[in-house]
This record gives structure tokens, sequence and C-alpha cells, in this order.
């Protein structure tokens, strides 16, 4: 027979154990919230120090641009400073990268519809330049094997996607395409903002947004800039292909490359005599397609501190004035 004090007892006993082991729990969830807490702090530090390092490489790269574009100068040789390609810089807990490359040295899509233009050049010239562009397109695009009749279509989808009318170029695609799809969307009806928006475009695949991505690119305006002969990679020898509407064919155009001055061309001159070059006796218009200099770069930043990364991508303008004018930027989370 159990005894009153017994019973107290053993509850007492109960609720003893029942309030330790809830001060155990208690304890171990605000160990693990302060662990928590500190590994974040850490963390916070690390991205706060990456970010800084990135900033840091992107005031060198410019000031690499800055002394480029001193007093306007009419040439950028080879040996500049910002052709130097990667550069790597040990700090302390990682490394620091950076590259500049020739922002010129691409074709701009938005040069493809001349009746967004706000450029004060005539728009008998802006429609022969978009003529061109649309062909050094298709040439681009077959050069790199994209998929016979694919380069078409997309094309046709992106005049469209730039243009602001709403008649559809032939294999194009206007708002009544877009509008059957889920959920419907509309044309942008103005110029790309970024690379990225070709996805949107109804015959767009990833394996051809990758051969695209090789040579097309996004700038704020409505014309094609003067490739840099200084600075045009070997691998892009299918732009000054294109410069001589595929009349120069990507493998003489890789040989020009290739024997082009080590700390390139002096003047304008010297690439015109090259044999190649000089039997297609050039009109004025393909003349205008190359220069010696640019005023367009994309800086590629990456930072590695203590197991943390960050990632930032810049497209800026030098200006003639010599300023370095930011156009935009992308950057992503520190992982």
């Amino acid at each position: 027979m159990n005894h009153p004090k017994d019973s107290q007892r053993g509850a007492a006993l109960i609720t003893a154990l029942l309030l330790v082991a809830l001060m155990a729990m208690v304890a171990v969830q605000l160990v693990n919230l302060t662990r928590f807490a500190t590994a974040r702090t850490a963390w916070i530090d690390r991205g706060a120090q990456a970010y800084w390092y990135a900033q840091g490489a992107r005031e060198l790269a410019e000031l690499a641009l800055v002394k480029s574009g001193e007093a306007s100068r009419p040439v950028m040789r080879s040996d500049e400073l910002w052709m130097s390609g990667l550069q790597v810089f040990p700090v302390e807990g990682g490394l620091v990268s950076g590259e500049i490359r020739d922002g010129a040295n691409c074709l701009n899509l938005n040069a493809l519809a001349p009746e967004n233009a706000d450029d004060p050049v005539t728009r008998q010239e802006l429609e022969a330049q978009a003529q061109w562009s649309r062909r050094s397109f298709i040439l681009l695009a077959n050069q790199s094997e994209a998929p016979v009749g694919l380069a078409e279509t997309v094309l046709a989808q992106l005049v469209d996607w730039i243009d602001r009318d709403g008649q559809p170029e032939l294999k194009g695609a206007e708002d009544q395409t877009y509008a059957r799809f889920d959920p419907p969307y509309l044309t942008a009806n103005q110029s790309l903002v970024e690379l990225m928006e070709l996805r949107a475009l109804p015959a767009m695949t990833p394996a051809l947004f990758e051969v695209l991505a090789r040579f097309a690119c996004v700038r704020p305006i409505n014309s094609q800039p003067a490739l840099n002969l200084n600075s045009l990679r070997l691998e892009q020898a299918g732009l000054l292909s294109a410069v001589f509407d595929g009349r120069l064919s990507r493998s003489d155009a890789e040989t020009v490359l290739f024997r082009r001055p080590a700390a390139g061309y002096e003047a304008l001159a010297e690439f015109w005599a090259d044999p190649l070059i000089a039997r297609l006796n050039p009109d004025d218009d393909m003349r205008a397609r190359v220069g010696l200099t640019t005023h367009w770069f994309e800086l590629d930043l990456r930072v590695r501190l203590n197991g943390a990364r960050f990632e930032m991508e810049q497209l800026v303008e030098l200006t003639r004035s010599g300023e370095v004018r930011l156009v935009n930027q992308r950057f992503g989370a520190v992982l």
C-alpha cells in the first residue's frame, strides 16, 4: 500500500527530472543558436571582405583603362596593361583574379533593329548597318555550326522582340505567339538589356544560346562598334570574316590575325596592306567596321577567400573625356 508521502516524493522527482531535461534542451538549443550566430557572423565578415577585395580589383582595372584612354589616343596597342589577360593576385586566405575584355569585339544584337535608334547617324546608314548585322548573325551562326535553319528563325524572332511594330517577320514571333504560352507574356518592343533575354525566344535552345554567346553581345547603342584589330583574339576570327561579308574566309582571317605585329598595328594602313585584305578591295563600309581602339570593356572579377566565393561582372564605357562610366553590373551572392 502506497503512502501519500511516497507518491508526493515520486511526483516531485519526476517533475525535477522533467525540469532538468527541459533545461538541458534549452541549453543545447542556446549552444546551437550561439554556434550558428558565430558561424553566420564569420561568414558575413568573409563575404564583406570578399566584396571589398572585388571592389579593389575593379578600381585597379578601371585605373588601367583610364591610363589606356589618356589623351584619347587613336591606337590601343596589344601590350596595353588591360590586354594582359587573366591576372591572379594572392591574398591572405585566398585569391583575387580579374580579366578585362574588349567589349567592342562582338556582334551587338541591338544593331539588328534600327527603328529604335537614337544615335546621331542617318536612318539610311543605320538600315544598311542593320542589314549587315543580320547577314553577320547568320554567317557567324553557320561558322559555329548552328543547326541549319534555326539561326534564321531565331534572327527573325529576335528582330520582332526588339522592334516596335506588331508585324511579325517571316518565321518571326510577335505578341500573339507569346500570348499562347503558360504563363503568357509580351515582346519587349525595345532594345535588349542583356543577352539572357534570348532565352525568351520560342525557337531558342540551350545549345544554340551557347553558340550565340561566343560572338553576340548587348550594348546600349543601336549601332555596331568598330572591331578593335589590336585586341581581336584568334578565336574571334569569325568576326573579322563577317567584316567582309564572308569574302574573307575564317581560315584566312586567322592567318591575318596570326601575322599581326606582336604589339599590334600602329596604323590601320598596316592592316589594309595585308595581301589577304588588299585583294578584297574593301569599300568604305567595310573600312568603317574596324579600328584600333575601343570604348567598351567587360570586367570579370572573382574572389576566393577562406572558402567564400564572390563574382562580379561589369560592362563599362571609357568616355572620350577619359572617364570610366558604369553601364551595368551583375554580381552573385557570396557562396
